[in-house]
């Protein structure tokens, strides 16, 4: 790819087109890790949100991992770690939740260069925080202090959920005709940081640390606050859903990959037709002015003000939908319909973007 035709993420250093290639050549080693394990079974396919083990009797186990990418880097140039754990549990639980389980508890993994006892503290605080709004605990953890291999701390963690193997939801019945439900986003969440530092702080870590705590008249706010706004956490809300019995078709976590990832349900020959989405946080029209990033990379890299999406069937599940998310102050609305065709797409008419695989165009 020449200079010229890469894409800003590209330039921050995020490849996402190398680590398709890498994802690639880790996979055909692990898929046939499945037939190891035949007492226990993968209940889906490897390369949704998360997956299930089938433990027997109908039940299953939902597991998933995920971190918080270079967002600690935000919490590091501020010195405020308080809420950096709530997006690291909110990473996971909404990808579990997606398979249709209710998680259950996680366990966390901090690779460190120094174990400073305030930073650890607040961390602690936001771990706890984050399974306070999802109702699980934290079971476990480890602490790896790696000096030579890292500059600060990582934080990452690995959430279990329960789920009747009879409830396991992938998206398979997916028709022409269902709605799509967006669930507003709380800002940038946990994806994208490294090409949103870049643009609102600076390309080096001295203009980012003189710009974090810069006020800006269009947010209202600090770039750095801005920033590190907790990621949202949809647990409640989806549970409390799936418990009055409301048909969710499909349950949809949009992180990096944007509205492309309503591709990775297994239906096929349908597309996802956003033409009311909810509305875009100040924070992408900063990004996508200051930076000169395309519509197309926007929408990949960042969710763009819409963090969950549902499929129903019709608008009788919409009354319903509605009312739970109002008793959780949690905005949401009508944001698209599917349509039949061949293959499996997402299409943002007003933007003019078609989305096949994880990537517009």
């Amino acid at each position: 790819m020449s200079e010229s035709a890469k894409s800003q993420y590209d330039k921050s250093g995020v490849s996402s087109q190398g680590a398709e290639t890498a994802l690639s050549g880790l996979l055909k080693h692990v898929l046939p890790t499945r037939g190891f394990s035949n007492r226990y079974p993968l209940a889906a396919d490897i390369g949704y949100f998360a997956n299930v083990i089938d433990l027997g009797n109908g039940e299953g186990i939902a597991f998933g991992t995920d971190g918080v990418g270079t967002k600690i880097m935000v919490a590091e140039l501020l010195n405020r770690y308080d809420t950096i754990g709530i997006d690291c549990v909110a990473m996971n639980v909404n990808d579990v939740i997606c398979v249709g389980a209710r998680p259950v508890s996680m366990v966390d993994y901090i690779a460190c260069s120094h174990t400073d006892p305030e930073v650890f503290n607040q961390l602690g605080q936001g771990l706890a925080e984050g399974a306070r709004q999802s109702n699980i605990s934290i079971s476990g953890g480890e602490i790896s202090q790696i000096k030579e291999i890292i500059s600060g701390i990582d934080l990452i963690g690995a959430c279990i959920g329960h789920v009747s193997l009879n409830k396991v939801n992938t998206g398979k019945d997916i028709k022409p005709g269902n709605l799509i439900v967006g669930l507003a986003s709380s800002g940038v969440h946990s994806n994208g940081l490294t090409l949103a530092r870049r643009v609102l702080l600076g390309e080096t870590i001295e203009e980012q640390k003189s710009r974090v705590n810069e006020y800006d008249q269009f947010l209202g706010q600090t770039l750095g606050e801005a920033l590190l706004e907790p990621t949202k956490i949809y647990v409640k809300p989806v549970m409390e859903m799936l418990d009055s019995g409301i048909d969710l078709k499909a349950m949809v976590h949009i992180t990096s990959g944007g509205f492309c990832n309503l591709n990775r349900v297994e239906s096929d020959d349908i597309r996802f037709v956003i033409d009311t989405p909810q509305p875009v946080h100040k924070i992408f029209n900063l990004i996508q002015d200051r930076g000169g990033v395309s519509e197309a990379e926007m929408f990949e890299v960042f969710n763009m003000g819409t963090g969950f999406c549902l499929v129903v069937e019709s608008t009788n599940e919409l009354e319903a939908i509605t009312k739970i998310c109002k008793t959780h102050n949690l905005p949401c609305q009508v944001i698209g319909q599917i349509e039949g065709c061949q293959g499996k797409e997402v299409l943002l008419p007003q933007q003019q973007l078609t989305g096949k695989g994880s990537r517009f165009t």
